[in-house]
């Protein structure tokens, strides 16, 4: 754990210590990803076979590669009535939420004769990752498949890490049933991501994949953006608590181990103006550290990569936590909403002392899937548009085009590009076009409201 105060250090220097970001040289692991994407481009099933064996130590062939029916009934049978209703109630309240997330096609028509607008189209296939490597995340497959279906996907597949019998967690396949998703593949990391961006005899190609992973997923994605589409590139877990002089420090001790919990690397910080707070605060974790069944990796990750700063007061703790830019932000603070709006970066804010990150994780409504590494100062948590794509609507009937025709010339004039001028003229020479205007799109008269079809 490191400590840390705004009287010795100047916000920016905490920040630049504490901010969980991947190395910068990672030329070594980049060249294994290389090797491994290309031995999946040119020897599909054979190469990722190969691979699960190596990194997963799994014996896979590409006749199981894909999970059998059979398997999900087993797994129906294992997980138990008390996990079916709380897979039940996790899926209503993420559903509920997404549900909002989708925006409307639009249209304008303008008066000029010219209509404008957008259309939304679904992604068609998608390939989610799901890793399990250090715990079965069942919750991934709620916060990656839901925002997909709510887009309206027409095809989802998933890849998840087979344990070393083959595999896989119960809950996981649990999940994914209760959700409709059958196209499952015992493969993960670096060789999921290729062969869902290249396909395989047995794995489909699709167009975008998304989900969390280990730095070997990362860095395929990073490699293979352009050939798939990517949701965005994942580092270590992150959660920043900030905290005033009336939380309780047990309840903030317990969210920061909560973090710590996941790997070695998560990242857990607590900003707070009181000393006091703070000081409570490392001895209820040196005290619930001892009881946890993980306590070794929340420990280790509580050690190397802990931090407490104490800062001057609410309006420094913001501003250090704008810079740290946060996967997840708690205010536990007397009152939260009065200082939300002075918040910019963050994937997903927690008000309130009865509103810790594990609730987001598991169960209230937002993906859990969320910008790390400094990624919120750009980037989203994954939601519904990002399996969406948006395209711009042009409709001009021949007087539009005639008051758009000066401004076009000047512009193609300028770059030099007559072609682009000449392909407006021609259609406004006399008699270019016998049938001109708003007939031809189908359009209700001026005075009457614009309906066009909505994608689905």
């Amino acid at each position: 754990m490191r400590d840390f105060s705004t009287r010795r250090q100047t916000i920016k220097q905490i920040a630049e210590a504490i901010t969980p970001r991947l190395p910068e040289d990672m030329s070594d692991k980049d060249a294994r990803v290389r090797e491994i994407i290309e031995g999946v481009r040119t020897r599909g099933d054979a190469a990722i076979c190969e691979y699960i064996q190596r990194f997963d130590g799994a014996k896979i062939t590409p006749g199981t590669l894909k999970v059998r029916e059979a398997e999900f009934r087993a797994a129906r049978k294992r997980v138990g009535k008390d996990f079916a209703k709380a897979l039940a109630e996790a899926e209503k309240n993420i559903r509920n939420y997404h549900k909002k997330q989708r925006l409307p096609d639009w249209f304008d028509l303008e008066h000029s004769g010219a209509v404008l607008g957008e259309k939304y189209t679904p992604i068609e296939k998608v390939g989610l990752h799901i890793p399990g490597a250090s715990a079965p995340l069942s919750s991934s497959v709620l916060m990656t498949v839901i925002p997909a279906q709510e887009a309206g996907v027409k095809e989802i597949h998933v890849a998840t890490p087979p344990a070393r019998d083959g595999s896989i967690h119960p809950a996981t396949l649990a999940a994914l049933e209760f959700l409709g998703v059958k196209s499952v593949f015992k493969m993960a990391g670096a060789q999921a991501i290729a062969a869902f961006a290249f396909g395989t005899r047995t794995i489909p190609k699709v167009d975008k994949v998304a989900g969390p992973g280990n730095v070997y997923a990362t860095l395929a994605k990073r490699q293979l953006y352009g050939i798939i589409g990517i949701d965005g590139l994942y580092g270590p877990s992150e959660v920043v608590v900030l905290a005033d002089a009336k939380a309780n420090p047990a309840w903030v001790a317990a969210d920061l181990l909560a973090q710590a919990e996941h790997r070695s690397d998560s990242c857990a910080i607590v900003i707070s103006p009181s000393s006091a707070l703070l000081a409570k605060v490392k001895k209820e974790i040196t005290s619930q550290a001892r009881k946890l069944p993980r306590q070794k990796l929340a420990w280790e990750s509580w050690r190397q990569h802990g931090a407490v700063v104490l800062v001057k007061d609410l309006a420094e703790g913001v501003a250090l936590s704008n810079l740290i830019a946060p996967e997840h932000l708690e205010l536990q603070v007397e009152e939260p909403l009065g200082i939300l709006g002075d918040v910019k970066n963050a994937g997903c804010i927690l008000l309130g002392a009865h509103a810790p990150a594990p609730a987001g994780d598991y169960a209230a409504g937002p993906s859990h899937v969320l910008p790390t590494g400094r990624s919120a100062t750009f980037s989203s948590g994954l939601g519904v548009m990002d399996f969406m794509k948006r395209s711009s609507v042009v409709y001009l009937d021949s007087t539009a085009l005639e008051g758009l025709a000066e401004t076009i010339r000047q512009f193609a004039s300028l770059e030099g590009l007559e072609a682009h001028n000449r392909a407006v003229q021609m259609r406004l020479r006399p008699g270019a076009a016998k049938k001109r205007g708003r007939r031809k799109l189908g359009l209700p008269p001026r005075k009457r409201e614009l309906r066009l079809p909505h994608s689905t």
